[in-house]
């Protein structure tokens, strides 16, 4: 699970969390072996194992705000083997006194701790092997049709991931493909003014984003988009960078 270090949010959060051990006070009495794996804009990601099960996990660590409620009302509702597991969250007090004299709160979310590597490494090993077409595309095609099962899976609880892309998508302990990082969730059904105007805001990662998502109001077909570019990249190698910079332009009919 990889986050995209860029915004003032994320760096008053590092800060936080580096100078006030106190944001970790439940983690530490639950939890042993901490280590981050990753920060970035949406949060910090820390394996943690459990000291009574002696079993390891990913806790997420966010500002607590009604976006990250959204990520955990989804993965709560989406139990599927190809989507990475929510297990629990709880709210803790950072103790850390702003300019405000005010406490923020953070948000932790326990999830299932994935392997290192994801999609967008094993995209880069292919890539530096010399492999017959044959053999990669029998090796890409099941890993797509998980992905396409966990993105079905999406879809039927009326959901909008968002942001599907290599980096995204990690490998569970048991080899399984599994589909991260809800933190751009949106609903189908949600249509108030609030998400409209929400929407519009080019919301995702610009190589991935389907054209709808750009300028318009869109539904869950802009996860279909995405995932065209993925399976090209599992099938095709290449070489460099601005191969897949280049995409097509909606056009006006």
């Amino acid at each position: 699970m990889r986050y995209i270090d860029s915004s003032a949010a994320s760096e008053s959060l590092s800060l936080q969390l580096e100078e006030n051990p106190n944001v970790f006070a439940k983690c530490h009495a639950h939890f042993d072996s901490i280590e981050c794996l990753a920060k970035g804009g949406y949060g910090h990601v820390f394996k943690a194992r459990d000291k009574l099960v002696k079993k390891y996990y990913a806790v997420k660590i966010v500002h607590h705000e009604e976006k990250a409620l959204r990520e955990v009302g989804a993965l709560s509702d989406l139990n599927h083997s190809n989507i990475v597991r929510y297990y629990k969250c709880w709210l803790e007090d950072s103790e850390y006194q702003s300019s405000s004299s005010s406490s923020q709160k953070y948000l932790y979310i326990m999830m299932e701790l994935c392997d290192d590597k994801t999609l967008k490494d094993w995209i880069t090993e292919k890539n530096e092997k010399t492999l017959e077409e044959s053999i990669r595309r029998a090796e890409s095609l099941p890993i797509m049709q998980q992905i396409v099962s966990g993105v079905e899976c999406i879809h039927s609880h009326r959901l909008i991931h968002r942001d599907l892309k290599p980096t995204n998508i990690m490998f569970g302990k048991d080899g399984k493909v599994k589909i991260g990082d809800f933190g751009l969730v949106a609903t189908e059904t949600d249509d108030n003014d609030e998400n409209q105007s929400e929407r519009t805001e080019k919301t995702g990662t610009k190589s991935y984003m389907a054209p709808e998502q750009v300028r318009s109001l869109y539904g869950s077909e802009v996860d279909i988009f995405p995932l065209g570019l993925i399976y090209f990249e599992l099938l095709w190698k290449m070489c460099y960078g601005h191969e897949r910079g280049k995409k097509p332009k909606l056009t006006d009919a």
